[in-house]
């Protein structure tokens, strides 16, 4: 096998927990492996596989893997412990806040501290997000004197928060308001209760879930890369809240949003890659399973957002030439995605390029501001 045939290997040991295949690694391939799983997000997946495969590791490697492992348990200890503070806080304040992605999604793995965690993100609405703001200042550490887009940031020691007014931005009016209202469903209707620490913490609703958790990554894909760790996040909650997911519900969001394409692409990798029962993966559709290959090579490839990717020149200091050179990047994936999806394709590189001219000009009218001064 190759680098990438052991990669999937191992993956797919680490979220079935299926016996250990020994992988036959030169020093070389072992390197590759190691970086592959470090732009995929599944160091820890990959890390714990790998060393109880059986595979004979370099003692300075093995050593780094478990000091890795051991940082990454501790880790989701400190978010899981910022988590409870900031919900029981703003549970006190009478602001709901719902659990996406990250910590609640890792407690579907069957080893839920191999998940190779990030920041939290609350979805709080925006019609509640400055009095969440105002509820939390006193209690963090540091934070962001500005809303960024769809969230606020702020930070509890090492713990990245997100309190977000919107879980997705949406480049088309008619796409967002039916978003908006399967979010609004879907973070107040048949919430999905997890239990930290003794605290109660809501997450989505499990058909909304299913299908923002594809959204989420579809996303991510489309506009600069997705790791496997999100791929692995959507497959593994497929897969637990199988039986409590209404099927014909969830494939009239895909199509209302007009990604059944989308979600047949990413379910072949689902099924094929990461061996998901193909009966728990609702609209699954063999006939996309060529187009699927060239999905899951760039995936490969890039990783999440494109850390695999190497630019050839770096981005140019002065401001102007920097922001050119990313808008060449976005032209270069413009056309790696035009075929896979042409619609989502140009919506988003059409909105990158009005916000990133906006931006610019914001920019250069602060900076004109700066300088009267």
């Amino acid at each position: 096998m190759n680098v990438e045939q052991n990669y999937l290997s191992l993956l797919r040991q680490a979220l079935w927990q299926t016996g250990p295949e020994l992988p036959v690694l030169s020093g070389e391939e072992l390197d590759e492996l190691l970086a592959l799983a470090d732009c995929q997000k599944t160091r820890g997946l990959i890390y714990d596989a790998l060393m109880n495969s059986g595979t004979e590791l370099p003692r300075p490697t093995a050593r780094q893997m478990q000091r890795l492992l051991l940082n990454f348990s501790a880790l989701h200890g400190k978010l899981d412990k910022a988590l409870v503070r900031v919900v029981t806080v703003l549970r006190d304040a009478g602001i709901p806040a719902v659990l996406l992605k990250g910590q609640g999604v890792a407690r579907y793995y069957p080893v839920p501290k191999l998940r190779e965690c990030g920041d939290i993100d609350l979805y709080i609405g925006p019609d509640r997000l400055e009095d969440a703001v105002r509820t939390l200042t006193p209690i963090v550490d540091r934070m962001e004197d500005h809303l960024n887009g769809k969230h606020w940031e702020c930070w509890i020691g090492e713990a990245e928060i997100e309190l977000h007014q919107h879980s997705m931005i949406l480049p088309s009016r008619s796409l967002t308001r039916f978003y908006r209202t399967l979010e609004a469903e879907g973070f107040s209707r048949n919430l999905v209760v997890q239990d930290f620490d003794g605290v109660r913490v809501d997450t989505p609703e499990d058909t909304f879930n299913a299908f923002y958790l594809f959204f989420h990554a579809w996303h991510h894909f489309i506009v600069g890369g997705v790791g496997f760790r999100q791929l692995c996040d959507w497959v593994l909650l497929l897969h637990g809240r199988a039986a409590q997911i209404d099927r014909d519900r969830l494939e009239r969001m895909i199509v209302g949003m007009k990604l059944l394409r989308a979600w047949q692409i990413f379910g072949c990798i689902a099924v094929h890659e990461l061996a998901l029962p193909q009966e728990e993966l609702p609209c699954y559709d063999a006939r996309r399973f060529k187009i699927s290959r060239k999905v899951l090579a760039l995936i490969l490839e890039e990783g999440n957002f494109a850390r695999g990717f190497k630019p050839r020149r770096p981005r140019p200091k002065a401001y102007l030439a920097g922001k050119a050179h990313s808008f060449g990047l976005h032209v270069r994936r413009f056309f790696k995605t035009l075929r896979i999806d042409p619609a989502q394709t140009f919506r988003t590189f059409w909105s990158t390029l009005f916000v990133g001219i906006a931006q610019i000009f914001r920019d250069l009218l602060s900076k004109s501001r700066h300088s009267r001064r």
